[in-house]
C-alpha cells in the first residue's frame, strides 16, 4: 500500500508537503506528466494536466495530505532553477524516507526525481526510485479546466477531490480521492 502511495503522490504531487512558495510556478495550461519508476519493469506514462496559478499553487500546497501518511520531517532546499525535499513520513506502522530533487526549465517543463526507501521493505522492496518528467502543451482544452487530469482515460479534478469529505479511520489513504480514481492512477502507472 505505501509503494502505491508513492506512485499517485508522485504524479498528482511535485512537492510533498512543502509550500508553494518553495518553488517556482508553472506555466498554466496543459501539461505532459510522463512518470517512469526505475527497476519495476514498467513502461513510462504520460498523463495530462491543465493548470493555472491559483490551481498550481493549491496542489503544492495540499502536498502529502492523507492523515494515514504524517510526516515528521521536512526539508527543503535549493534556489534558482533547483530544489530538494528530504521527508520522513509514517504510514502503517511504517517508515518512507524520501529525497526529492526537482529541476526547472524555465515555468514551462521540470524534471523531478524521487528517491524513496520504505522500512519494512514494502512488496519485496526497500527502495523505490520514480521520475516525473513534465512539459507544457499549450492551453488547455475546452473540455479540460484547472485541476483536472487525464490519467489512464479517467479524468479526475484535484480540486474536486481536495473539496470532498475526508474519509473516516482505516478509509482512503490518499485524501479525498474516490476508490475509482485511486485505481485508476496505480493502474496506469503500473501498480496492483
Amino acid at each position: 500500500m505505501r509503494l502505491q502511495f508513492a506512485i499517485a503522490a508522485a504524479v498528482i504531487f511535485v512537492g510533498a508537503q512543502a509550500s508553494a512558495a518553495d518553488f517556482p510556478a508553472r506555466r498554466a495550461g496543459l501539461w505532459d506528466v510522463t512518470v517512469t519508476m526505475q527497476g519495476m519493469n514498467l513502461p513510462a506514462r504520460t498523463n495530462k494536466m491543465c493548470i493555472d496559478a491559483a490551481t498550481d499553487a493549491k496542489l503544492m500546497n495540499l502536498g502529502m495530505a492523507s492523515k494515514e501518511a504524517k510526516c515528521t520531517s521536512m526539508n527543503v532546499s535549493g534556489m534558482g532553477n533547483v530544489r530538494t525535499v528530504d521527508s520522513v513520513c509514517h504510514m502503517n506502522g511504517g517508515e518512507q524516507k524520501n529525497h526529492i530533487v526537482m529541476t526547472y526549465a524555465g515555468n514551462g517543463a521540470y524534471h523531478m526525481d524521487m528517491q524513496s526507501q520504505f522500512s519494512p521493505p514494502v512488496a519485496g522492496h526497500n527502495q523505490s526510485h520514480i521520475m516525473q518528467d513534465a512539459k507544457w502543451t499549450g492551453p488547455c482544452p475546452p473540455d479540460m479546466k484547472p485541476g483536472d487530469m487525464m490519467i489512464n482515460g479517467m479524468k479526475i479534478n484535484m480540486l474536486d477531490s481536495m473539496n470532498r469529505p475526508a474519509p473516516g479511520p482505516g478509509g482512503n489513504p490518499y485524501g479525498h480521492l474516490t476508490k475509482e480514481q485511486i485505481q485508476a492512477i496505480i493502474k496506469a502507472h503500473g501498480g496492483h
